[in-house]
């Protein structure tokens, strides 16, 4: 097996070239840009416009109905709230803006079936960056997929007209380099190739391989397995479009026959003569008739457009809601069981998220030499509760249920220790002033102190 940075960088960039296709239309399907429903080779190009807003955005609404409800809300490292390791791993989420850089790669994870996690540094301090699968890859450990063997970031930089490659290994990272352009001055189009070189010494670093997969369900886009589905409700959408468009131009056509000239010999310009305006009236030969193309019904078109919607929020366990405006058509207790398996799902995602992210964070303590092998835990919003009225009803009844306020307020609520902290000092607050203001003014302040201090608010 290979142990060196230049060992595995052929295999990592032809890896990293082998999947792009893959990513690519991944990426098309959940930015809007999926590819166009098939037409006839000699369509005119003024239906190429047709073919363009015939498209829907189902997959980029599934990963963000689901994105929604995994909102990674600060860390935890062992079991108390203070000390320097929590002291730090918190400075590092606020330095870093861990809460926009993980929600970065949980939607390359949902959208395009992996994002990564890279933990480097900078002028000593760590840096957490969220990175795309066109430029990353790592070469997963069998037992735990998310901790690498090998890692390869590879980047052009358009200024140099240089493409740069860095590799890590346990303990090693080296850096290679070469021209964008081949000899005959075009671009290169992949990764892989003989022309890396060495661009600098082999650098050594503490701990295992500092970047980290975030690996979706079955290692697929959420809507990967479901694209044909797609494609169908995109094509039907484009006939729908077509038909109706033909609907509104209606076919009409002479009966009897025009004649070419009038009773001089002339010439007749009957497209002159015929000018449609909004009013104009026609003097038309006797014995000419005009036919028109009747109604056409697009309703059931319309329906089967709802049909397949409802057909793909089943297979992708999404609230209808999402893809038909107010969940038309769908029962009450359909959309509950919807949303419960929409929260199944964000529960099982956020569970394969976690490892990574808990691990970018030990790689930054690590920099820090904070690393002292207490248990790093990334909290997370719950996912059940989306808004504040739901929120406020569940913890009314938890609390009436015997579970701890702290509990409540992160397990419901969804605020971070530092929220819960404040919160309770201003609790705190709030009953010494409910205290001061029972005490009589004819009391010394020194009464005040003592039954503040008897009990344990002063």
């Amino acid at each position: 097996m290979p142990s060196t940075p230049a060992e595995w960088l052929p295999i990592l960039t032809q890896r990293l070239d082998e999947r792009q296709p893959r990513i690519a239309l991944n990426r098309r399907y959940s930015n809007g840009d999926a590819p166009m429903p098939e037409m006839g080779r000699n369509t005119k190009a003024s239906w190429f416009a047709f073919q363009k807003k015939a498209r829907t955005d189902l997959g980029g609404l599934a990963c963000a109905s689901l994105s929604g409800r995994m909102v990674p809300n600060g860390v935890r490292v062992g079991g108390s709230s203070d000390g320097a390791s929590i002291e730090a791993a918190r400075r590092v989420w606020r330095d870093n803006r861990l809460d926009v850089v993980f929600a970065d790669a949980i939607w390359e994870m949902l959208s395009v079936s992996v994002g990564y996690l890279i933990t480097g540094v900078r002028e000593g301090d760590p840096i957490i960056t969220s990175e795309k699968a066109e430029q990353v890859i790592t070469a997963g450990d069998p037992a735990q997929p998310w901790r690498a063997r090998a890692a390869l970031k590879a980047w052009r930089d358009l200024d140099e007209e240089r493409d740069y490659a860095l590799v890590w290994v346990p303990g090693v990272r080296q850096r290679f380099s070469r021209s964008s352009k081949t000899a005959t001055g075009t671009l290169y189009g992949t990764s892989y190739g003989e022309e890396w070189r060495e661009d600098g010494l082999p650098e050594t670093y503490d701990g295992p391989v500092p970047v980290f997969a975030l690996d979706n369900f079955n290692g697929v886009a959420e809507f990967e397995p479901h694209i044909d589905v797609i494609d169908r409700i995109n094509l039907g959408k484009l006939q729908r479009l077509v038909v109706t468009a033909m609907q509104a131009f209606k076919q009409r056509a002479m009966k009897g026959g025009l004649p070419q000239t009038d009773a001089d010999g002339n010439d007749i310009n009957w497209a002159h003569v015929l000018e449609p305006a909004p009013g104009a009236m026609w003097d038309l030969p006797e014995g000419i008739d005009i036919w028109e193309s009747e109604a056409i019904d697009i309703r059931p078109l319309l329906e089967g457009e709802k049909t397949d919607a409802r057909d793909f929020s089943a297979v992708m366990r999404v609230p209808l809601d999402v893809f038909v405006p107010s969940g038309e058509n769908q029962s009450a207790e359909g959309a509950a069981n919807a949303h419960k398996g929409e929260i199944q799902k964000a529960k099982d995602r956020t569970a394969r998220a976690s490892a990574p992210m808990e691990g970018a964070i030990v790689a930054a303590l690590r920099i820090l030499g904070l690393e002292d092998g207490s248990t790093v835990q990334v909290l997370w919003q719950p996912p059940e509760h989306i808004s504040f009225g739901e929120k406020t009803l569940a913890a009314t009844q938890a609390i009436a249920s015997g579970l701890s306020k702290r509990w409540v307020a992160q397990n419901i609520m969804g605020l971070s220790p530092e929220e819960i902290a404040e919160e309770e000092a201003e609790q705190r607050r709030n009953n010494v002033s409910q205290l001061l203001s029972t005490i009589r003014p004819t009391e010394p302040p020194t009464a005040v102190a003592e039954v503040a201090a008897a009990r344990g608010e002063g």
